[in-house]
This record gives C-alpha cells, sequence and structure tokens, in this order.
C-alpha cells in the first residue's frame, strides 16, 4: 500500500478496507477527536527516524519489538532529523 492510498483509507468516513479494518478505526477514532489533525505524505529520505525503524520492522519478525534509542542506532537518526538535514531523493 502506497501513502495516498493510506490517507485516502483514513480520509475516508465509510470506507472500509478489510486487512486494516481495526487498525483504520483506531486511526479515524484519534482523527476525530478536538484537536487539529493533519496527515501528510513525506518521503523516507525526509524522515530517516521512521525510515529507520520502517527498516528494523521489515526485517525483523512479526510481533512487538522495544528498541533502546542509544542502543539501536536510532539516536543519531533522531539527531539528523532534529538538526533538519536531508538527502536529495533519487529516483
Amino acid at each position: 500500500m502506497d501513502s495516498t492510498t493510506a490517507i485516502n483509507i483514513l480520509s475516508a468516513s465509510n470506507h472500509m478496507e478489510q486487512r486494516y479494518c481495526i487498525l483504520v478505526q483506531q486511526f479515524q477514532e484519534l482523527l476525530n477527536k478536538s484537536w487539529e489533525v493533519k496527515i501528510s505524505h513525506i518521503y523516507r529520505e525526509g524522515n530517516k527516524a521512521a525510515d529507520f525503524l520502517a527498516n528494523k520492522g521489515h526485517t525483523s519478525s512479526i510481533g512487538y519489538h522495544d528498541f533502546e534509542v542509544s542502543d539501536s542506532g536510532l539516536a543519531f537518526w533522531i539527531l539528523y532529523d532534529i538538526l533538519g538535514i536531508f538527502q536529495t531523493r533519487l529516483i
């Protein structure tokens, strides 16, 4: 699923993707709370910490994983993102 599809599923009030039904319902409940929420797409190069976690998750077994920020290398990528360092997307 690409990010546009995810945004469309979360934004639709009556569309329920069967595979993601519970997850979509939980996100929609959060979106309906009395706060301002904006969903937007950002390329993985713009959020290295999320990219790092996505790669870790992709290579890990299914289930809950607790990562120590200092031990996993995540702290480096969080700092990288905080400082606004980015690289251009190669297509």
